[in-house]
C-alpha cells in the first residue's frame, strides 16, 4: 500500500516542479533585467511565490486526477499548458517597479523596439 502512494507523490511531484520553473526562471530573468523594484521586492516576491504555489497545487492536482483516472490525456496538457502560461503572466503583473512604469509596459515598448530595429 505504500508504494501505491509513493508513487502517487511521486507523480504529483512532478507536476509541481515541472509547473515551477517557467516561473521560478522568469523570476531571476526580472529580478537580473529590471532590478529597480525598492522594497517592494520583499512584499512581492512572497506573494508571488505564493499565488504561483496555489495556481500550480489546483492545477497539478486537476491534471493529476484527469490522467490517471480518464482518458483525457491532450486536455491534462493543454492545462499544464494554460498553467505555465499563467503563472508567467502572474509573476510578470506581480513583480513590483519602483520609481517608472508598470514591467509590462516597459516589456512591450522593447518589443516593439526591436520589431521597429528589424523592420518587421
Amino acid at each position: 500500500m505504500s508504494s501505491v502512494v509513493e508513487r502517487k507523490f511521486k507523480s504529483h511531484f512532478l507536476y509541481i516542479v515541472l509547473l515551477s520553473v517557467p516561473f521560478v526562471v522568469l523570476e531571476v530573468l526580472l529580478l537580473l533585467k529590471y532590478p529597480n523594484t525598492g522594497l517592494g521586492r520583499i512584499i512581492s516576491l512572497p506573494m508571488t511565490f505564493l499565488m504561483n504555489g496555489m495556481i500550480i497545487l489546483i492545477s497539478s492536482s486537476l491534471v493529476y486526477y484527469l490522467l490517471k483516472y480518464t482518458k483525457f490525456r491532450v486536455v491534462g496538457r493543454v492545462i499544464l499548458g494554460l498553467m505555465i502560461c499563467l503563472t508567467l503572466i502572474v509573476t510578470v503583473w506581480l513583480y513590483p517597479q519602483d520609481a517608472s512604469k508598470h514591467i509590462s509596459k516597459i516589456i512591450v515598448e522593447d518589443i516593439k523596439s526591436l520589431w521597429s530595429e528589424k523592420g518587421i
